[in-house]
Parts: C-alpha cells; sequence; structure tokens
C-alpha cells in the first residue's frame, strides 16, 4: 500500500482527464486506485468525478461500483463484496467535534463504516460515521442514514429507518 502524496494526488487527478466515461474508464479508474487502497477484490470499478479522499483506509471486495461524482473518505470504510453505490453519494466516516462553541476548530473523531455484501445505496444517500449496513440492503435514493441496520432491509427518508424487508418485498412483487 502505498501513500497518497500531494504529488500523487495531483497525477491521479491529471491521469484521470483522460480516462474515458463508461464502463471502460469506470475499470480503469478502479484500477488507478488500487495500489492506494487499504485492500481491493476483482473488478473493482469507479465513476467519473468519483473522488475517495483516503484511499489508505478504504478496503473494497470483489465486484463493487462507487458511482458517478460520489465520496468516500476520512475514516475506515469497507465494502464488501458485490456493492453497489449510485451517484452522488457520501460515505464519511467521522464526524467533527465541537470544541469552545464552534465546530470549525474542534477536531474529528472517526468511526468506521461496513457496508454488507450485495447492498445497494441509492443516488444523493449520506452514510455518517460509525454505520454498519447488513448485506443485501437497499438504501432509497437520497436518505440519510446515521445508525446501523440489520440486512435485507430496505431503507429510505432523512434519517434513514426500516420500510420493509427484502423477502416481504419479493412476496409483494413475485420477484424470485
Amino acid at each position: 500500500m502505498k501513500k497518497i502524496t500531494k504529488r500523487v494526488r495531483l497525477f491521479m487527478k491529471i491521469k484521470m482527464l483522460f480516462i474515458p466515461d463508461g464502463p471502460h474508464g469506470d475499470r480503469a479508474r478502479g484500477k488507478l486506485y488500487e495500489p492506494y487502497l487499504k485492500g481491493f477484490g476483482k473488478n473493482f470499478k469507479v465513476g467519473s468525478q468519483a473522488f475517495i479522499f483516503n484511499p489508505n483506509e478504504l478496503l473494497v471486495g470483489n465486484d463493487v461500483y462507487i458511482g458517478f461524482n460520489s465520496y468516500l473518505g476520512q475514516g475506515e470504510i469497507i465494502l464488501k463484496d458485490e456493492v453497489l453505490i449510485g451517484n452522488f453519494v457520501s460515505i464519511t466516516a467521522s464526524n467533527h467535534l465541537l470544541k469552545n462553541d464552534s465546530f470549525r476548530f474542534g477536531g474529528f473523531e472517526s468511526k468506521p463504516i461496513i457496508i454488507g455484501k450485495g447492498s445497494w445505496i441509492g443516488a444523493h444517500t449520506s452514510i455518517v460515521a460509525g454505520v454498519i449496513i447488513g448485506d443485501c440492503t437497499l438504501i432509497a435514493a437520497g436518505s440519510v442514514v446515521t445508525k446501523p441496520f440489520e440486512g435485507f432491509s430496505i431503507l429510505g427518508g432523512c434519517p434513514a429507518k426500516k420500510i420493509n424487508t427484502i423477502e416481504k418485498f419479493k412476496l409483494k412483487y413475485n420477484v424470485e
């Protein structure tokens, strides 16, 4: 695992300007991040304009996709196998602290985020520090996830709450 310096970050930004949009470009962007990740599986893809602030703290499983213009950063984030992250998603594993009646210079605390296998995070979703999402969980677009949830759930809202389970969804819509 290499350390990302300012020079490396600049190099990556310039190199990404020449990577095309689409599936081949998504895979190329994933390959560009791989040497800097804490760990990664096969077929890691990153949409254009997505930004991983601290790749040294990101652990990625197999067949993970990070959507266009998404942000992941500031702390340990674990994306298990087959996680699908939509466009404009923010996953931030740290929170600002209050000091002298101000959050500006209060520092921050980091808490890991874990996204379970086969989960789908809808567009414009925010996930904050300390959240653990179970396997096969669907998070509706525009949700704000502030606490852990069990697997096989459908979540939505601000703050997110459990709307349904995947099993009940399967039965209602006759999905196999």
